[in-house]
């Protein structure tokens, strides 16, 4: 493992610009809406914590329990890799993903950071990556 420093720009808190799902190379969907909206936080001891949801919401009626189809949580610790990034789940709304690690590929673009997922192949045979792309606030 090639443990990279943490740049300074990284730490603090982080506003969701767009999320989308790329299919095979192409624009496929916004799996939570144009007007997604969330937040992730990186702390200076090795903190993350992540917080995504449709911009709907609160509306939802009937109200039920969050689904990872309309709100996502989760928190660990992070460290880098080269240009990934790699947050360790210790606390999630997707049970799976708690105590494993969850692999980013970092490209920083215009001030923004772009994450995104590793590609997987789904049971329909078509390879997907969700690409992420932060503000970050000061």
């Amino acid at each position: 493992m090639n443990v990279t420093t943490i740049p300074p720009n990284m730490i603090g808190t982080w506003e969701l610009i767009d999320w989308i799902v790329i299919k095979d190379g192409k624009f496929h969907s916004y799996p939570m809406g144009e007007d997604v909206q969330g937040q992730l936080i990186y702390t200076v001891e090795g903190r993350m914590s992540g917080f995504l949801m449709r911009a709907d919401f609160k509306d939802e009626e009937p109200r039920t329990p969050a689904t990872a189809s309309i709100c996502i949580s989760y928190a660990g610790t992070f460290h880098l890799e080269g240009n990934q990034i790699v947050h360790n789940v210790l606390l999630s709304t997707v049970p799976e993903w708690i105590g494993g690690p969850l692999l980013r590929t970092m490209v920083w673009q215009d001030g923004g950071l772009l994450l995104k997922t590793t590609p997987s192949i789904a049971s329909d045979g078509h390879a997907y990556t969700n690409e992420l792309l932060w503000k970050r606030l000061t």
